[in-house]
């Protein structure tokens, strides 16, 4: 029984070691994990912005 990637159809090969078992794609490098990559934006703060924070924190101005 051959079971196919998910991500490109190509025929899984499976690994097994000490009783656990895992998959992954030759093909695609897929690796029996699947993700969502699309997450969140991250906000990334300038260091200009993390200056005007920190002098703001300290009581200066």
């Amino acid at each position: 029984m051959s079971i196919e990637c998910p991500r490109c159809g190509s025929a899984l090969t499976t690994f097994t070691l000490g009783g656990a078992e895992a998959v992954g794609c030759d093909a695609c490098g897929y690796a029996g994990v699947e993700v969502d990559h699309s997450g969140e934006p991250r906000v990334v703060e300038s260091w200009e912005e993390a200056l005007e924070r920190f002098g703001r924190g300290s009581g200066e101005e």
